[in-house]
C-alpha cells in the first residue's frame, strides 16, 4: 500500500516515533489506492467522503485523510486480500455492545446526554462522573465527601522521582498511585457500588498527586465540600480563587471523561473480561493511554510550544494532537479552547497562542483534537507541563471505571480472533 505523506516528528531523538493517529495523502495516492480517476475523487470530496486539508507552504494543493480513504477501499474490497487489520478494529463497525457513551458528530454522548450540553448547563465532573457510572443524574451536583481508603499518596515521590517536570512524571505519578491501590476491593456482588467507591478513589488520589507537578511539589489536601477541578487547580499552581479558571478545568474534565472505545478504554475492557480488580483495569488503561499516539502525544506538543512561539505548527504537517478521524473538527476541542478564551486568567501569550490555533485553521484546516487543546489550554492557564496529561487521566478514569464495570455485568472474556496469513 502507498505510504502516507508525513514529517518527521518533532522529537528527534524518537525518529520511528509517532504521534498522531492520522495520515494523510496525495492526490496521486489516493487515485492509485483506490484505482480511481480525479473527477471520482473530487465527487467523493464534494460528498463528503473524503475530507482535505491544505498542504503547507501551497496554496491550491490539498492533502487527503487517510482514514477515509482506507474506509472507502474496504468498502468497496480489496484485490491484495483484505486490510492488515479488520476495518471493524480500525474506527470501523461496533465490535461491543455499550450504554455509556455514543460518538456523534457534536463529539461525545454520556448516557443519551451529549458532552457539550453538560459543560453549557455547568455540570461538574462529579456529576457527570456520576452519570456515567449509575446512568442517572444525581438530584444535587454537589462535590464528594473524602473516601476513605484514598492513602499512600504522600510516599509516592522519593527524592529521585519526580525532579523533573513534565508528561513523563505525570505518567510515572499516576501509575504508580494507581497500582499502590490495587487489591483495595473486596468481595461483593455490588459491582455498580464497587466502581462508584473505586472510580471516587482513584480520582481523589490523582487530584491529589497533582500538587506533586505544582509549585508545592507535594500532595494537596482536599478541602471540605471542594469539586475536583478546584481541587486540581490548586495543586497546579493555577488560579484557584478564579471561578472562571476553574470552570475551564472542570471543561476539560468533563470533555475527557468518555469517548466510547478508545485503545485504553478497550485495554480496560479486556483487563475486566479476565476478572481482575477494578484498580487495575485502570492501571492497564493508563499504560496504553501513555503511548505518543494517544495522550502520550502531548509531550511532544508541549515539547513544540516550549519556546512560546506557534509558529512551528505551521510548517508542520505531524504536529502532535492535532486532527481526529471521527470528525472534520474535534467539538470537544473547539469548546475547551472556546471557554479557555472567556477565562480571565488568560494573560497575553496564552491569548497569543489562542489566536495563532484559530488562524491556523483559517488558513489550513488543520485544528487540534481534544489532547492538543488541553496542552493548549494548560499554557494558557500557565500549568506546568504535564499538567495536560494528568488533567485528561483525571476526566478519563471515570470513562474507564465504569466500561470496566459494564464488562463485568456482561459475564464474559474479549478474546478477539485473528486471521492467520502464513503458510
Amino acid at each position: 500500500m502507498t505510504a502516507a505523506i508525513t514529517t518527521q516528528p518533532f522529537r528527534h531523538e524518537s525518529p520511528d516515533r509517532r504521534v498522531n493517529d492520522v495520515d494523510y495523502l496525495s492526490s496521486e495516492e489516493v487515485m492509485k489506492v483506490l484505482g480511481i480517476k480525479k473527477a471520482s475523487l473530487y465527487t467523493y470530496v464534494s460528498r463528503g467522503l473524503v475530507r482535505t486539508i491544505k498542504q503547507p507552504g501551497q496554496k491550491k494543493a490539498n492533502l487527503y485523510l487517510k482514514a477515509d480513504v482506507d474506509a472507502l477501499r474496504t468498502r468497496g474490497g480489496d484485490g491484495a486480500g483484505g486490510p492488515t487489520i479488520s476495518h471493524s478494529l480500525r474506527y470501523g463497525d461496533p465490535v461491543v455492545q455499550s450504554w455509556i457513551c455514543d460518538i456523534t458528530p457534536a463529539g461525545p454522548r454520556y448516557r443519551g446526554h451529549l458532552a457539550l450540553d453538560l459543560v453549557e448547563a455547568r455540570r461538574s465532573f462529579e456529576y457527570v462522573a456520576e452519570l456515567i457510572w449509575g446512568g442517572l443524574p444525581r438530584l444535587r451536583d454537589s462535590a464528594w465527601v473524602r473516601e476513605p481508603g484514598v492513602f499512600g499518596v504522600e510516599g509516592l515521590a522519593g527524592p529521585a522521582g519526580f525532579e523533573s517536570r513534565g508528561h513523563e512524571s505525570a505518567t510515572r505519578l499516576l501509575a504508580r498511585t494507581a497500582l499502590a491501590m490495587t487489591s483495595l476491593e473486596r468481595p461483593s456482588s455490588e459491582t455498580a457500588y464497587l466502581g462508584r467507591t473505586a472510580g471516587i478513589r482513584l480520582i481523589q488520589a490523582f487530584a491529589a498527586a497533582a500538587g506533586y507537578l505544582g509549585p508545592r511539589r507535594a500532595p494537596e489536601p482536599q478541602g471540605d465540600s471542594e469539586h475536583v477541578a478546584a481541587f486540581l487547580l490548586r495543586g497546579l499552581g493555577g488560579a484557584g480563587n478564579d471561578p472562571s479558571a476553574i470552570n475551564v478545568l472542570n471543561t476539560a474534565l468533563v470533555l475527557s471523561a468518555d469517548h466510547e472505545l478508545s485503545a485504553p478504554t478497550f485495554v480496560a475492557r479486556i483487563c475486566a473480561s479476565t476478572g481482575v480488580d477494578l484498580y487495575a483495569c485502570v492501571v492497564a488503561a493508563l499504560m496504553a493511554h501513555c503511548g505518543p499516539m494517544q495522550m502520550g502525544g502531548a509531550a511532544d506538543l508541549e515539547d513544540m510550544l516550549q519556546s512560546g512561539d506557534p509558529s512551528p505548527l505551521v510548517s508542520s504537517l505531524d504536529a502532535p494532537c492535532f486532527g481526529h478521524p471521527l470528525y472534520a473538527t474535534d467539538p470537544r476541542a473547539e469548546c475547551l479552547l472556546a471557554v479557555t478564551a472567556r477565562c480571565t486568567s488568560v494573560t497575553g501569550p496564552g491569548r497569543r497562542l489562542l489566536e495563532a490555533i484559530e488562524s491556523l485553521r483559517t488558513d489550513t484546516g488543520r485544528y487540534p483534537n481534544l489532547f492538543g487543546a488541553l496542552v493548549i489550554m494548560a499554557r494558557a492557564l500557565g500549568l506546568p507541563p504535564g499538567a495536560a496529561s494528568l488533567i485528561n487521566t483525571v476526566g478519563r478514569t471515570a470513562g474507564w471505571i465504569a466500561h470496566a464495570v459494564e464488562q463485568r455485568h456482561a459475564g464474559s472474556m474479549l478474546r478477539p480472533r485473528a486471521r492467520y496469513m502464513g503458510g
